[in-house]
């Protein structure tokens, strides 16, 4: 479990990790060859952080700054690995806890090292929270509903978690707009507020992406009108 002042190895990534969300990575650069096999090796997590810059995915990490991330990130613990050649890595990691990063230093191999707090989530106001969630999972029904059409895939058999915390977090692993938003809701302080959150981000996302359905589908029907040869004469 995480404790207060730990030292962790940072995974800058253009992703928002959520706790118990699940996060493919392919590793080929040698500084995380060399985080991976300490982390499989010991077990310890590594922190996965959204990144601000594009210093974060510079070769040499020297010129890298704290603001050049977000300071709210999630562990993540390796849970199956596929070893490729010359080093390279597929692996699965899996969400754990928020955390988040009070300073940064250069380690070993340009890897950089984060010392961190744990940051949980204060679960206040068990009535509004039942009621935000209540409210959310209608939502999430139909944003799934949203993206199975725009994809073209199956997605009838997805069931929700009971559990408010869980939902919001899968809600906002499934959300596709700006990564701002979704380190909005990984930044959230309470449970009432990640809910709440989440229900104005997931609403607002699920009209545009409704809106965007209906006009790919005008334009599929404007497509199929036979075409007339209208003269000027």
């Amino acid at each position: 479990m995480l404790t207060y002042n730990s030292n962790i190895p940072l995974f800058p990534l253009n992703v928002v990790l959520f706790p118990g969300m699940m996060l493919p990575l392919y590793i080929f650069e040698e500084r995380y060859k060399t985080m991976t096999r300490e982390c499989l090796g010991t077990g310890q997590p590594f922190g996965v952080v959204l990144a601000k810059t594009k210093q974060t995915s510079a070769v040499n990490a020297n010129g890298m700054f704290f603001e050049d991330l977000y300071h709210v990130g999630t562990t993540a613990q390796i849970t199956a690995v596929e070893h490729l050649q010359d080093g390279r890595m597929n692996l699965i990691a899996v969400g754990q806890d928020r955390f988040v990063i009070k300073d940064i230093e250069l380690g070993a191999d340009d890897l950089l090292i984060g010392r961190v707090d744990p940051f949980p989530i204060e679960d206040d106001d068990p009535q509004e929270v039942d009621r935000l969630a209540q409210k959310l999972r209608p939502i999430i029904k139909r944003y799934i509903g949203h993206l199975a059409d725009a994809s073209g895939e199956d997605l009838s058999g997805t069931t929700l978690p009971n559990d408010p915390t869980t939902l919001a977090f899968l809600a906002g692993t499934a959300i596709q707009g700006p990564l701002p938003d979704k380190q909005k809701l990984l930044s959230a302080e309470s449970l009432r507020t990640l809910i709440a959150d989440t229900v104005n981000i997931l609403d607002r996302e699920d009209q545009i992406l409704a809106y965007m359905l209906r006009a790919y589908q005008a334009h599929q029907e404007a497509q199929r009108l036979p075409f007339v040869d209208y003269s000027l004469n």
